[in-house]
């Protein structure tokens, strides 16, 4: 799956959240490619992202926001398809699995989204998917 998908992880500051997602990505998918695109944190994101195999850092002069990170991204991506990720995301086994499985089974469909589930409060979904037409 490696080299079907990468990862991309807009970062800024909250180093122990992106940890916990850096976890949860690798419990289940260890040889996948992520790039964390950090907007310039104060915090050390580089010692933490050592301790994982397959992660690319790319370090930005300022806070750009989540659009240019992500942009930066993609545009390192070698990949057939890109996953963004907050960098407060934790995932469970089979979600990338499902969202290949989906994105594949019509040539019409160009992007997909996971559901989410709040954070803070695990009873309660967060989001369970958007949508795009031609219009925007």
């Amino acid at each position: 799956m490696s080299n079907i998908v990468t990862i991309i992880i807009p970062n800024y500051n909250n180093i122990e959240l992106l940890k916990k997602t850096l976890n949860s990505i690798y419990k289940y998918y260890n040889d996948i490619k992520t790039i964390v695109v950090d907007n310039n944190s104060k915090e050390d994101v580089q010692k933490i992202i050592k301790c994982f195999k397959n992660v690319e850092f790319i370090k930005l002069d300022k806070n750009y926001g989540f659009a240019k990170a992500v942009n930066e991204g993609i545009k390192s991506s070698d990949s057939e398809f890109v996953v963004l990720l907050n960098n407060d995301v934790e995932v469970e086994k089979g979600w990338l699995e499902n969202l290949l499985a989906l994105i594949k089974k019509d040539e019409k469909i160009f992007s997909v989204s996971s559901k989410m589930i709040q954070y803070n409060d695990r009873t309660k979904i967060d989001d369970a998917g958007d949508e795009y037409t031609i219009l925007g």
